[in-house]
């Protein structure tokens, strides 16, 4: 049951289209092990950053985002503010992955891990104007 929770934030993930000129900005610290986050996309619903840290650019990398409920959401009865979620990214290839997600308690990846588990993904190029689009392009500094 909480499995599918976890689906199916997944699927708000990918199923939000991102603006085509999303601005980067700076983002207040987390508490997770990313030292700052970047503000790529805001709607009335949530706000998604992009872990500021080492960015791939080309090659193969990794990267944390992060997405922030501006109202919290009850999954498998708890209440999470916010799911940190880790990719890889192949970035000359243009295809990306995600690993795993985390769902917390609090805003920004804070709090208490309420679950975390591994994402029913596989490797796949994002489509143009997609969240997984927007990371791309913010991750490996592209057009």
């Amino acid at each position: 049951m909480r499995g599918d929770m976890i689906k199916a934030a997944a699927v708000i993930l990918t199923g939000i289209a991102a603006p085509a000129a999303a601005q980067v900005v700076a983002a207040a610290p987390a508490a997770s092990a990313t030292p700052a986050w970047r503000k790529v996309f805001e709607n009335g619903q949530v706000v998604y950053y992009v872990g500021a840290g080492d960015l791939p650019k080309s090659g193969d990398g990794q990267i944390e985002t992060l997405l922030e409920y501006k109202v919290p959401q009850v999954i498998g009865g708890a209440q999470v503010w916010s799911i940190v979620s880790h990719m890889r990214l192949r970035c000359d290839a243009q295809q990306m992955v995600t690993t795993d997600n985390t769902l917390y308690a609090r805003p920004m990846g804070g709090g208490p891990v309420v679950e975390t588990q591994p994402a029913n993904d596989s490797w796949h190029q994002p489509q143009q104007g997609s969240l997984g689009g927007l990371v791309w392009r913010v991750a490996c500094g592209k057009p």
